[in-house]
């Protein structure tokens, strides 16, 4: 009898923290020529993140409204031009920012990654640009940036500080406003519920 209780219990327990934990609208306001592109596999659109500190630059993100604290959550990623002379391997850190309001940082976020030979992305890219150029751009590695937020009707945006290319003893820093340094994927935007955890990964 008590097996059979607790198998109801695992059974109706999933549905009730997706009940609660509902997911809230939000909407991707960047400039079109911001779109690397989309995934094969998974159809998620991908973002080109610049140097800048105005956020309308960036990767403006409008939230919701809602009087509950939330979650927002992206997949942060390298942006990469792996041409055939790019040397492995290669320590890349890409360092974005979130800001609202235009001044005020509500966090900073860097991606660490070893690249080496043979690495590939983990879908391919339908990208937008058929310049050649960006023959060879494609995103590389993947971070999941998870930041709680207070209620309230908020706008944020996504821009870049910086990416360090080490190799050995030479190491490449490129913080100059304007250039193309990370990537951004998959958003998500839940609206938390008092006395359910929130599974994210």
């Amino acid at each position: 009898m008590l097996s059979i209780v607790l198998s109801l219990l695992m059974f109706f327990s999933p549905l009730s923290q997706q009940q609660q934990n509902s997911e809230l609208r939000y909407e991707v306001r960047a400039d079109a020529s911001r779109i690397l592109g989309k995934g094969q596999t998974s159809g998620l659109t991908y973002y080109d993140v610049i140097i800048t500190r105005q956020p309308n630059s960036g990767v403006p993100v409008k939230l919701d409204f809602t009087r509950r604290n939330t979650t927002f959550q992206f997949d942060l990623h390298h942006r990469l031009s792996l041409s055939p002379d790019f040397v492995y391997p290669a320590d890349v850190t890409t360092t974005v920012e979130v800001i609202s309001g235009g001044t005020v940082s509500l966090g900073i976020f860097t991606l660490i990654t070893t690249v080496k030979a043979g690495d590939v992305f983990e879908e391919t890219i339908d990208k937008v640009s058929k310049a050649e150029v960006d023959r060879y751009v494609t995103p590389m590695g993947k971070k999941t940036v998870t930041m709680k937020l207070s209620g309230g009707s908020q706008s944020l945006s996504i821009v870049g500080q910086s990416v360090i290319v080490t190799r050995g003893t030479r190491t490449t820093r490129v913080d100059t406003p304007g250039q193309r340094i990370a990537v951004v994927s998959n958003f998500k935007f839940l609206e938390d519920r008092p006395g359910t955890p929130l599974t994210i990964d």
